[in-house]
């Protein structure tokens, strides 16, 4: 996770330059960021599903080909077209990346230490992102824009095959319903040790492949008709909403408008360097505070850390365009209160969902409380960045995402009091 995090900390300081390259606007700016966020989307489902029937390690390795060929290609992008597509890409394999990420670190956790379990995992992603946009900084000032899209490419295919060697399957039967365990190339392996032969049968591997496909096909159906179920339960439907509110300001004031903020020429007018420092001090406070807060939300609980965490981003947000562009001092200080927010959130929803599912639902439960998220991205990204061209400025859409996180979390501290009160 940390060479993860460092891979993408490292393009966080090119988005904006891109931009100006290519000449967007804030609006299609939104758009391209909401790219990612739509086939992640409509990834999560399949992905929860495919997870559960081959495994988690198929996806840590085959998800990154997916990655490097989205981020790869930016460099190569000449237009709106070509960025929006290969964010798509990106977001489809991140999507797949996620939930076999989250699934493996559910697999080796209890309740009693879930969120605890999760925080070196967001440790070490924002120690890489931390590294990372400073490097990224140093890379664009020196060897350019696109060559820098390049090389983070490269490196997600070098971690996928670091992938392939080193991590092992820690789901205990990573095979489908049919008894059928040999799918990827590794299984096939497994199959001629197995039997005892060096070759296999091509009619009896096809007859495997049919019958997973069906079972594939069942399994989504299975799949969304667990959505039902899952809502109807306060405390999943509550934290659903909240985590996609929270990603509908996240992605339209951390995501959309800061970089644009940063890099203004008429503003703070920062470069890539700059830009870099500024998302790795961010890192920093996380990658210090994540194994704290951790332990915090373990032993008070994840509501308050969900509570604590959002009302913190959003007074940030709020105080953000307040700040006097000459005094650096004032900004280091809100977004180091926006850093402390994001560290209290780190772990909190999915250790929230994972306490109140059974676990034969967990996974699908999970992949539902990334999709309020995703739907949160998507809508986020794209109307900050509208609201901004008609607004004439980003201080009030960023403002705009303050106030309706600031609302959210409000209605979500209602309803956990009435729902607690309503329980006993």
């Amino acid at each position: 996770m940390v060479m993860i995090g460092l891979s993408v900390g490292v393009t966080t300081p090119a988005f904006p330059f891109v931009i100006q390259n290519l000449g967007l606007s804030v609006q299609e700016y939104g758009l391209v960021v909401s790219a990612f966020a739509l086939t992640k989307l409509f990834g999560n489902i399949p992905f929860a599903v495919l997870v559960e029937q081959h495994g988690r390690k198929p996806y840590l390795v085959y998800s990154m080909i997916a990655i490097a060929t989205g981020v790869g290609c930016i460099g190569l992008s000449t237009g709106f077209n070509d960025l929006f597509a290969c964010r798509l890409i990106t977001g489809l394999g991140v999507a797949g990346l996620s939930c076999a990420a989250t699934m493996t670190v559910t697999d080796i956790s209890t309740p009693l230490n879930r969120a605890s379990s999760y925080a070196p995992i967001t440790a070490g992603f924002a120690a890489g992102t931390a590294m990372g946009p400073a490097l990224g900084g140093i890379l664009i000032d020196y060897i350019g824009v696109n060559p820098t899209f390049y090389l983070v490419g490269g490196s997600f295919l070098l971690l996928g095959g670091i992938n392939s060697i080193l991590l092992d399957e820690t789901m205990s039967k990573p095979w489908g319903s049919n008894g059928s365990k040999y799918k990827f190339p590794w299984h096939h392996q497994q199959q001629q040790l197995d039997s005892g032969s060096t070759t296999s049968s091509s009619s009896s591997i096809n007859d495997e492949d049919d019958d997973n496909n069906s079972s594939i096909k069942q399994a989504f159906h299975d799949a969304l008709g667990q959505w039902k179920p899952l809502l109807s339960i306060p405390t999943i439907r509550n934290v659903c909403i909240m985590n996609g509110f929270y990603w509908v300001a996240l992605a339209g004031a951390q995501m959309t408008l800061l970089p644009l903020i940063l890099t203004d020429p008429s503003g703070l007018a920062f470069t890539a360097t700059q830009v870099g420092q500024v998302y790795m001090g961010m890192s920093l406070v996380q990658v210090l505070g994540n194994p704290i807060f951790a332990r915090v939300v373990d032993k008070v609980g994840t509501v308050p850390g969900i509570v604590g965490g959002c009302s913190l981003i959003s007074v940030s947000m709020y105080t953000l365009p307040l700040c006097d562009p000459n005094q650096i001092e004032q900004m280091a200080v809100v977004l180091g209160c926006w850093a402390t927010g994001s560290s209290l959130l780190s772990s909190s929803p999915i250790a929230h969902i994972s306490n109140h599912i059974d676990d034969s639902k967990r996974a699908q439960a999970i992949a539902l409380l990334r999709t309020s998220g995703d739907v949160g991205f998507l809508i986020g990204a794209s109307t900050m960045g509208l609201l901004s061209d008609w607004a004439g400025g980003l201080d009030v859409a960023m403002q705009s995402s303050s106030a309706i996180l600031a609302t959210a979390t409000s209605w979500y501290l209602v309803r956990n009091v009435l729902t607690s009160r309503i329980s006993n």
